[in-house]
C-alpha cells in the first residue's frame, strides 16, 4: 500500500475479534449524535475520529476498505469487517513510524477546538501589537464573532490594558511550562505578533516531516492538551478560562443545539415530560438528549435521572456480573428503563 495515512488510520478501527462496519466508521466521522454511537466511541476510544471527516461518503470510504482487503489487511464477517494478523502487523508498524492521535479521551471539547485556536490567535497578536502601541495592523482572524469576543473580554476584566497585557503574558508563561515541550513549540511558531508571522501548518508538518493529516491529527492533540490544562488551571489561567467559557457555550456545551435547548431547561429545574410538551418532542427523546449529556460532559450527576432504588438495584446487579445485560437488568428490575442502566453504565466505565 502506498504511504497514505488516512488508509492506515481507518485500517486502525479494525478489531481481530470484533467486527466492525463501514456504517459505524462512517458514523464516527460524521459526527453521528446517538447514544448508540455515542457509547460505540465511548468502548472503542474512537474519540479522535468523531466529527473528523463530514463531508467523506459511503462510496469514498467503501473504496479505502476494499483497497485494505485487497492487500489482506481485512477480511470479510457478518456484514463486517475483521482485521487479520497482517494488517495489524502492517499497522502496528506504520504507527511506530508516523504520529497516531493519543490526547483525545472524550467528547468535551470536540466543538470549540477550532474557535479557541482563532480566539487565541487573534488575542495574541492584538496583546503583541499593544505592547508596541501599534493600532495599525490586519487582524490574523477576520471573522467578526471572534473580534467581538476580544472586544467583549478587554471590557469584563476591569483593568486597563497595560494591566489586562501583564496578565496575558503571565498566563501565557504559566501554559507554555504546563506543556509538553515539542508541544508548545509548535503551537507557539504558529502565532502572529508584531513584525512576526507565524509558520503555517504546511511550514510545520515539512519540519516535523509528516504529512499534512497527520499533522492534523498532532495538532489536535496539541490543542486538547491546551483545553485540559486551561480547564485544570482556572486561577493561573482566567483570561484564557474566560475565553473558553465563552465559547463553549456559544458552542453548545459540546452538545448539538437541539439537546443544549433540553440541557436549558433541565438547569432551570424542568422535568422531562414539561420538558417534552414545552419543545413538541417525544420523552424519548428528551432521554436521548439527556444521554448526550452524560456522554460529553466530564462529570454527570448520573443519580439525579435514576430512581435511589433502580440506583442501589443496577449497582448490584453490575457488582455480581460485570457484563450485567440490559436484558437481564429488565427482568430483575421493575420500571427500568433504557436510560437508567446506560447511565449507571457509563458511571461504572468512566471510575474504572
Amino acid at each position: 500500500m502506498s504511504d497514505n495515512y488516512f488508509h492506515y488510520y481507518i485500517l486502525s478501527y479494525f478489531d481481530l475479534k470484533k467486527v466492525v462496519t463501514l456504517s459505524q466508521i462512517l458514523h464516527v466521522l460524521h459526527g453521528k449524535r446517538t447514544p448508540s454511537m455515542f457509547y460505540l466511541i465511548e468502548i472503542k476510544n474512537w474519540h479522535h475520529g468523531f466529527s473528523y471527516a463530514p463531508q467523506i461518503t459511503r462510496d469514498q470510504l467503501l473504496k479505502i476498505i476494499q483497497s485494505l482487503l485487497k492487500q489482506g489487511f481485512l477480511i470479510d464477517k457478518e456484514k463486517g469487517y475483521l482485521l487479520t494478523n497482517k494488517g495489524q502487523k502492517h499497522c502496528d508498524d506504520y504507527f511506530k513510524q508516523h504520529y497516531y492521535p493519543q490526547k483525545i479521551d472524550n467528547f468535551t471539547y470536540a466543538n470549540v477546538k477550532t474557535p479557541f485556536w482563532n480566539s487565541y490567535q487573534l488575542l495574541t497578536q492584538v496583546f503583541s501589537e499593544l505592547s508596541y502601541e501599534n493600532n495599525q495592523y490586519i487582524p490574523i482572524v477576520k471573522h467578526p464573532s471572534h473580534q467581538e469576543n476580544v472586544r467583549q473580554l478587554f471590557q469584563q476584566f476591569r483593568l486597563n490594558k497595560k494591566q489586562l497585557l501583564n496578565v496575558w503574558v503571565k498566563e501565557q508563561l504559566f501554559l507554555l511550562k504546563q506543556m509538553d515541550k515539542e508541544f508548545a513549540d509548535v503551537f507557539a511558531n504558529q502565532l502572529t505578533g508584531h513584525e512576526l508571522i507565524g509558520k503555517t501548518r504546511t511550514q510545520l508538518s515539512e519540519n516535523y516531516e509528516m504529512m499534512a493529516l497527520e499533522f492534523d491529527f498532532y495538532f489536535k492533540d496539541i490543542l486538547e492538551e491546551v483545553l485540559q490544562i486551561v480547564q485544570a488551571n482556572k486561577k493561573d489561567l482566567s483570561l484564557n478560562n474566560k475565553v473558553l467559557e465563552v465559547l463553549h457555550q456559544e458552542t453548545h456545551c459540546g452538545l448539538s443545539a437541539s439537546t443544549f435547548e433540553t440541557y436549558e431547561l433541565l438547569k432551570k429545574g424542568w422535568n422531562l415530560t414539561e420538558i417534552a410538551k414545552q419543545r413538541a418532542i417525544k420523552e424519548n427523546t428528551v432521554r436521548e438528549h439527556i444521554l448526550e449529556m452524560a456522554f460529553v460532559f466530564e462529570s454527570f450527576p448520573y443519580k439525579t435521572f435514576i430512581p435511589s432504588n433502580i440506583y442501589d438495584k443496577l449497582h448490584q446487579g453490575f457488582d455480581k456480573i460485570d457484563t450485567f445485560t440490559y436484558q437481564e437488568a429488565k427482568s430483575d428490575i421493575e420500571q427500568l428503563e433504557f436510560m437508567h442502566y446506560r447511565l449507571v453504565e457509563l458511571e461504572r466505565m468512566r471510575l474504572k
